[in-house]
């Protein structure tokens, strides 16, 4: 007896799952290239400039003079230990953020009440710059670990706090009315509906300050005398050794993009649920 075999066509106007995975591929390929194209052509008119003098030596050394510093930086510890102090400080003040800020965001987000009344100390407060703080925190706190903790601290908690806000909000109307309709638990209710919706938002908001905590410790130790490496590039700085304080400047560039990368490989595994997202 014949028996025949029907295959599932594809929708009409899309193409079929293989082939649209090795589009994306290929798109993240051609992507690729252009971001090392880019990155090699400011490599080629940093050097240019370096060679044709426009700017001395000093202020603008050539990229085979900063890089051909690592090997020497990578085998002092003195290097490594000024990263461990930054990171140490970025890592604490950002920490301190997601532990104050994501749940404060929920709160505020959940309920319209909460966000309504902090509104007017949240725009108050986020509105200063953090850096023109320091000045106080020296005064009260003193040149101590503490002080760079205590302002990135306050430089990340607003962006995880109104991230958390935001995301805690975007629950659709249509959602919102089915959960009081059917009298959802708010114990549920937050686990099963604002959580997973308010999820995406808090990532971003997580990615965005860790960046920043580096940056801010980073700033602080050029400020003060705290170690790390800000204050390595302002001893390269006062001793002439412009290149020793390039070379922490790309290692602080890098630790910004490593830190980066790994937020956002963290967002794909925590979302994962979420359906992806495929481009014609």
């Amino acid at each position: 007896m014949a028996t025949s075999i029907t295959r599932r066509r594809p929708a009409p106007g899309r193409a079929p799952l293989p082939d649209r995975a090795r589009a994306v591929g290929r798109g993240r390929a051609g992507l690729l290239l252009l971001q090392v194209s880019a990155l090699l052509l400011v490599l080629a008119v940093w050097a240019a400039l370096a060679a044709a003098g426009f700017v001395s030596s000093t202020a603008l050394p050539g990229p085979r003079a900063v890089f051909g510093r690592f090997p020497e930086l990578f085998g002092d510890g003195a290097y490594w230990r000024a990263v461990l102090d930054t990171l140490r400080g970025a890592v604490t003040g950002f920490v301190l953020a997601v532990v104050v800020g994501v749940p404060l965001g929920l709160v505020t987000g959940t309920y319209a009440a909460a966000e309504r009344s902090t509104r007017l100390l949240v725009d108050v407060l986020r509105s200063f710059p953090v850096i023109a703080l320091l000045p106080v925190f020296l005064l009260v706190l003193g040149s101590t670990p503490t002080t760079k903790s205590t302002v990135v601290f306050i430089a990340c908690v607003f962006p995880v706090f109104l991230q958390a806000q935001y995301g805690a909000r975007s629950v659709t109307p249509m959602v919102a009315e089915t959960v009081l309709s059917y009298r959802i638990p708010r114990r549920l209710r937050f686990r099963r509906v604002i959580l997973p919706s308010a999820t995406p938002s808090i990532m971003t908001g997580l990615r965005l300050a860790a960046t920043t905590s580096v940056l801010v410790a980073i700033g602080v130790e050029v400020l003060t005398t705290l170690p790390g490496i800000g204050h390595e590039v302002v001893q390269a700085q006062q001793s002439d050794a412009s290149a020793t304080a390039y070379a922490y400047i790309v290692t602080a560039g890098a630790i910004g993009y490593a830190i980066n990368l790994l937020s956002q490989v963290a967002e794909q595994r925590l979302l994962r649920w979420r359906p992806p997202a495929y481009t014609d």
